[in-house]
């Protein structure tokens, strides 16, 4: 009897055995220890989850299908940044080091000047709008010059005079840390020295390893003592700066010389994808992946702002990683399938997608033989039997199949049928070189880049229901041609995507949301949209005039305005109309 197209998937799931709940566990488990520190790109956490992986793979009887015939692909990435022993700073023969007196700031490299001319700048603001010109109208600085500027903004004139990392309405960006830096350097400053307010007794802030921001020179934070000592009358000048409404006349003045030694260490390590295949029949190749990395300590991406702990990502991505070594489990043990299946484990994912773009751009299988990629990114909160499915509009087909494999595996699926497939993960890469894919996804929760995203969280019994789903839709994807939908990919990457915008707005969308304006499952800690009072749940109908019907929309106004604008906001809160101001800031601040 012949039997249509459309069954084989189904028939071929029925062959297979269950999917072992105990196996997804001890894997989410292992992968979540204290032990892997988080399995940042590039450290040996990573390193050793690689070795691991590839160890299970082999033991199954797949092939590897890394670079030379091994198992691993390797990439360069950054390593976070470390303050070292060492910076320190002297003038009139005195010299101060120590936390309490100088620290690295967050933007620094390491550099030293034996001797350069110190150049008062100030706040460091050149804002012609507000007649506010510390660095007058020179055309630079002395050469090799290091300049010292005073946190924040100028009291007198509408500044902010609590926190001068946190942006000011009126003044915008002027108040950022690495902004000063930035326009220092701008002036010709081989060096910067930012120096606490004279009224501010508080040691300088701690080295910020989590900042993704580099100057290119040499920066430093020193206490309003230091600055004193460097130079007399340092308090004086200030309080006359703050009690100006402009300054337009006075150039930087150079009072003496310093010598400077900072010390950090900004290295690149070397990150893997583990990458394998499963032989199977003439059918083309799938490449099923789910990324390896997580957070590590903390920094770009955690939304536990300001802390120092790991980050084990049991959700994040050991879910992901447990169901596709589950699949790869149940495959090998079974009939071949109908053809080559890639298991990709991905590296990088959450600095950029660092691990899935190397393999784009450097593949290992011919990239015109891939029918359709399959991710697997948080998948381990589906206990509810629940799951989100994004990118299902990149074929005309999955539409269909859906229906039939949702429920056929206990899962009720809410399925984006945009081509664009929003989502911010690895499949993202093969969007854009018109594979169709498929990115499933249990949805965000408050433990999301958090190190509560633990073993504690995971839900073995909705993870087996998706290793079930995710086998169905890969025996379907090798058993028809499966035509690509064209989408617009210049703005779809938005999500997670941190590349292309310059400012920051901390929104965080419900990707799933299909009806019109932006629904917000949260806010990122300390952003613009929190400090404006927006809370999750709200769906965003506006900002700064311009109607926001999809998150296209959204992404088009992210890329048009600057840092320091405010906009009117207005959005819809339990069916009550409401507005708020929000000042957009700096992506350079994060």
């Amino acid at each position: 009897m012949t039997r249509p197209h459309w069954a084989l998937p189904l028939l071929f799931a029925a062959a297979c055995a269950g999917p072992d709940t105990s196996r997804l566990t001890a894997d989410v488990a292992w992968m979540a220890d204290d032990a892997r520190e988080g399995r940042r790109a590039g450290t040996s956490g990573e390193a050793e989850t690689t070795e691991w992986l590839a160890a299970r793979l082999e033991a199954l009887g797949l092939q590897p299908a890394g670079e030379g015939g091994g198992w691993f692909q390797e990439f360069g990435v950054e390593l976070p940044p470390e303050e070292r022993a060492g910076t320190e700073l002297w003038a009139h023969g005195v010299r101060h080091a120590g936390p309490e007196s100088i620290r690295p700031l967050f933007c620094t490299v390491s550099g030293d000047l034996l001797s350069a001319p110190l150049v008062l700048c100030g706040y460091g603001v050149q804002d012609e709008e507000r007649n506010w010109l510390d660095y007058g109208s020179a055309p630079a600085l002395p050469e090799g010059a290091v300049a010292l500027v005073t946190r924040g903004l100028p009291r007198g004139a509408g500044g902010d005079d609590t926190d001068a990392s946190h942006d000011d309405a009126t003044w915008g960006f002027q108040g950022s840390l690495f902004h000063k830096v930035m326009v220092a350097k701008g002036f010709g400053a081989a060096a910067v020295l930012i120096a606490q307010h004279p009224d501010d007794p508080s040691p300088p802030v701690s080295f910020d390893a989590g900042s993704g921001a580099v100057a290119g020179i040499p920066c430093v934070m020193i206490t309003a003592e230091v600055a004193e000592s460097l130079a007399p009358g340092y308090a004086e000048g200030i309080e006359l700066l703050d009690g100006m409404e402009r300054r337009i006349a006075q150039a930087p003045l150079a009072v003496c010389e310093v010598g400077l030694h900072v010390r950090v260490a900004r290295e690149v390590g070397s990150a893997r994808n583990v990458l394998a295949r499963l032989k199977g029949g003439d059918a083309p190749i799938v490449v099923f992946g789910a990324h390896l990395d997580h957070l590590g300590y903390g920094g770009p991406g955690s939304l536990a702002v300001g802390t120092r702990e790991i980050h084990n990502g049991a959700d994040d991505n050991a879910s992901g990683c447990a169901v596709l070594l589950e699949a790869a489990r149940l495959l090998s043990e079974g009939d071949p399938p109908a053809g080559d299946v890639i298991f990709a484990f991905w590296s990088g994912e959450e600095l950029g997608l660092l691990g899935s773009r190397h393999f784009a751009r450097n593949p290992t299988v011919d990239m015109k033989l891939i029918a359709c990629n399959l991710n697997l990114d948080m998948v381990g909160r589906a206990g509810d039997g629940r799951l989100n499915v994004l990118g299902a509009g990149s074929s005309p087909a999955f539409e269909g199949w859906l229906a039939e494999a949702g429920p056929a595996a206990g899962l009720e699926l809410t399925v984006s049928l945009s081509a664009a497939g929003l989502g911010g993960s690895d499949h993202q890469v093969f969007l854009e070189r018109g594979i169709p894919v498929l990115h499933l996804f249990s949805g965000l929760h408050t433990d999301y880049h958090r190190p509560s995203d633990d073993i504690e969280g995971f839900e073995a019994e909705g993870a087996a229901k998706v290793t079930t789903l995710a086998l169905d839709l890969l025996a379907r994807s090798q058993a028809a041609p499966l035509p690509f939908t064209e989408s617009e990919l210049e703005e779809a990457s938005g999500g997670r995507d941190r590349v292309g915008f310059r400012v920051k707005f901390g929104t965080v969308p419900d990707y799933t949301w299909d009806g019109g304006g932006l629904l917000l499952s949260g806010t990122s800690p300390g952003s613009p949209a929190e400090r404006a009072g927006m809370l999750p749940g709200d769906l965003l109908h506006e900002v700064g005039g311009m109607e926001i019907i999809t998150i296209h929309d959204f992404v088009h106004f992210l890329r048009i305005h600057k840092p320091g604008d405010v906009i009117l906001a207005r959005f819809e809160r339990d069916g009550e109309e409401m507005e708020t101001t929000v000042t957009l800031e700096s992506r350079e601040l994060e």
